[in-house]
């Protein structure tokens, strides 16, 4: 049985940012990820796709990205970064390392893998993130269905539709730059189903990054921030229902949701090269039936539906995540079981990433308080 005193689940930049900051301490972690190499969980996503939150903002503990590079990152920029971090601060990383379980006993915690091993660590670090599996709705007819449907993690570019009609479920981050992605790629039509409207503001409101905007507000109340958000979004967009947009169903800060963070969409969506559509009622064999009875034909139904953790699949241990594997203690601190952490599994106005990074630090100090190496 391998054993280590930090075992981190996870390989993506929360787990590097945990592992190095225990490092700042002297501490040592293994880390079990399921991917071949560092930085391929960003490598593997859509090619439009850059962070929405600043540079300055948005790197991992202890090492800032580099200054040469612009304001919003691109995807294979931040896993360049992600594949130096874990190189310069030589972290002990086991690649291909599925987790399948992990379980707790009278000294620890019990991990379990896809190649048969089962670790023991004194301390589990879980930084799997909230984007591990794609979640697809169970929606009526869906095996009737002839075109080509897909879930927006398997998207790369609009360019696979050009000439086609597409339709994109989800108006989230995701569904809404590849809905921009679509037109600009010379789809015929493109159509977006919304089930629920989410609050809608541009990336850099007021010519101020709305990361900046999530940061600042941090200190004041509630009911001013959630007003502010509203009424920046609503003198820059306009008024967007006659484009199929409605009053968004949940608030920013109250909801503790990120907003749709608008690179494109808005623009497409008043030039009239986006159609807003209701939920789907059920598939069709050459498209869908929409739930206010309309139907219509599409080549492609890209699934913008978003993800779930799947820690339910893995984690044999009560009172820390409910039935859908969303994490109910948000860290260590508030963990009914020693040694067990969370890290980058819950959403913030300041930015995963940067959430991330201060997660790590404070776990990372309590860590080395209890082995007595802090500075």
């Amino acid at each position: 049985m391998p054993e280590t005193k930090i075992l981190i689940i996870g390989g993506g930049s929360s787990g590097l940012s945990m592992a190095g900051a225990l490092k700042h301490y002297g501490l040592s972690a293994t880390i079990l990820d399921k991917d071949v190499q560092t930085g391929d969980v960003w490598r593997e996503r859509y090619n439009r796709l850059h962070l929405h939150t600043i540079k300055a903002l948005s790197h991992s503990a202890y090492k800032k990205l580099d200054s040469h590079l612009p304001r919003y990152v691109s995807k294979d920029e931040f896993a360049d970064y992600l594949t130096d971090y874990a190189r310069e601060l030589d972290i002990d990383i086991r690649y291909n390392c599925t987790v399948t379980r992990i379980s707790k006993d009278d000294s620890g915690y019990l991990v379990k893998t896809q190649n048969g091993d089962t670790w023991h660590a004194e301390h589990c670090i879980i930084a799997t993130g909230v984007n591990r599996e794609p979640y697809l709705p169970d929606w009526a007819g869906i095996e009737t269905y002839q075109g080509k449907l897909t879930h927006a993690i398997h998207h790369k570019t609009g360019a696979d539709y050009t000439g086609k009609r597409v339709l994109v479920v989800g108006i989230g981050n995701t569904g809404a730059e590849i809905c921009a992605d679509c037109v600009e790629q010379g789809a015929s039509y493109v159509a977006n189903s919304v089930r629920s409207f989410p609050m809608i503001i541009k990336r850099d409101p007021l010519g101020i990054p709305v990361h900046v905007w999530g940061v600042a507000l941090f200190p004041f109340p509630l009911k001013f921030k959630d007003w502010l958000v509203n009424f920046i979004a609503k003198f820059e967009l306009g008024d967007l229902s006659p484009y199929g947009i409605h009053t968004p169903e949940w608030s920013v800060f109250k909801d503790k949701r990120i907003p749709m963070i608008d690179v494109g969409y808005i623009k497409q969506l008043k030039a009239g090269n986006i159609s807003v559509k209701p939920d789907i009622q059920h598939f069709t064999t050459t498209g869908v039936q929409f739930i206010d009875g309309t139907n219509e034909d599409f080549d492609a139904v890209i699934a913008g539906t978003g993800y779930r953790t799947g820690l339910e699949k893995i984690l044999d241990i009560p009172d820390v995540i409910d039935d859908e594997g969303n994490v109910i203690a948000e860290n260590g601190e508030n963990a009914p079981h020693t040694g067990l952490w969370f890290v980058g599994l819950l959403s913030s106005p300041a930015g995963v990433l940067m959430a991330a990074r201060i997660q790590s630090r404070n776990i990372a100090k309590q860590i080395a308080s209890e082995y007595g190496v802090l500075e």
